[in-house]
């Protein structure tokens, strides 16, 4: 076999070389990480590869130049969260990044050889999965171990949350009521004297309501707000356990005895924890962007 002449494996030799310098090449300095051209281009190849048989030139710096401003600034911002979170003690090693890769191939039961021909499909190498990985875990402990334990939830919020999602809830303020029902009004004076002299309202529904309910004390029961006649829905808001509503209607009067009473915002534990959960994952975007924007300001970044 014939040998190359000197000169020509020379002019290979740095061809190569020079080669290796473009791809390498430094685009952005993020603290004490760089990011290089490499970086940017292997982020997406399929897509870079499109960009670059583009034939008109104009076209393809153009959708060059915005494909790297969009995966530049991603990287830079992947960066100030590593950094951010650096500072904050989290950090993930590599051998926990093997262990998920691990949990990944037993779960999906497939070899490692399998999954990275599915990558390569998929126009990714396993490096690069492995950042995914390595990103995934970082962003769930800084939401689960950093901000999501330090966001604060008041009563107002919660109180603020159920009225907005009533509906999804299906929480409403409920009444255990009685109803005494006359039809002459001089009776509604004769019943306030029995009320005065300590009788109780169910004595009274029996001994002076015509309505139905009268012989069991004119208890009607529990009954959610919004389950009443709007005249009367109207009529009971902002009463309390104790009070009685009077209502007058085309010469009838209606006494409601509000016997007990539970607000919608009285919830057990449960509920309320599941509120605060949903109230704290609505919190979350902003304040960890505040979080971020706030390191961000203290971290050396420079693009080249």
């Amino acid at each position: 076999m014939r040998k190359l002449p000197l000169i020509l494996i020379i002019l290979i030799l740095l061809v190569t070389i020079a080669q290796s310098k473009i791809i390498d090449k430094v685009v952005a300095i993020v603290g004490d990480k760089i990011i290089t051209q490499y970086d940017v281009e292997s982020f997406n190849p399929k897509q870079v590869k499109k960009i670059y048989s583009i034939k008109d030139e104009a076209t393809r710096e153009k959708l060059l130049k915005k494909y790297y401003k969009e995966v530049l600034d991603f990287l830079v911002n992947q960066y100030v969260l590593e950094i951010a979170a650096e500072r904050e003690g989290i950090k993930v090693s590599e051998s926990e990044v093997e262990n998920a890769l691990n949990e990944v191939l037993t779960k999906n039961n497939i070899t490692i050889e399998q999954l990275e021909k599915v990558l390569e499909e998929n126009n990714l190498t396993l490096a690069k999965y492995k950042y995914q990985l390595k990103n995934e875990i970082l962003n769930a402990r800084i939401r689960n171990a950093l901000i999501l334990p330090k966001l604060v939830v008041t009563e107002e919020d919660i109180k603020h949350y159920i009225d907005e999602h009533n509906k999804e809830l299906k929480l409403d303020d409920q009444f255990e009521l009685r109803i005494i029902k006359i039809k002459d009004k001089n009776r509604l004076d004769e019943i306030e004297k029995f009320l005065k002299k300590g009788g109780s309202f169910a004595d009274a529904a029996i001994k002076y309501s015509v309505d139905k309910t009268a012989k069991s004390g004119g208890y009607i029961g529990w009954i959610k707000l919004n389950h009443l006649p709007e005249k009367i829905r109207e009529k009971v808001k902002g009463y309390k356990e104790g009070d009685i509503v009077k209502i007058e209607d085309n010469g009838e009067i209606t006494l409601l005895f509000i016997e007990n009473f539970k607000s919608k915002y009285d919830i057990d534990d449960k509920m309320k924890d599941e509120i605060v959960k949903k109230i704290k994952e609505k919190m979350y975007p902003d304040v960890v962007k505040n979080w971020l924007e706030k390191h961000k300001a203290t971290i050396f970044i420079k693009y080249m």
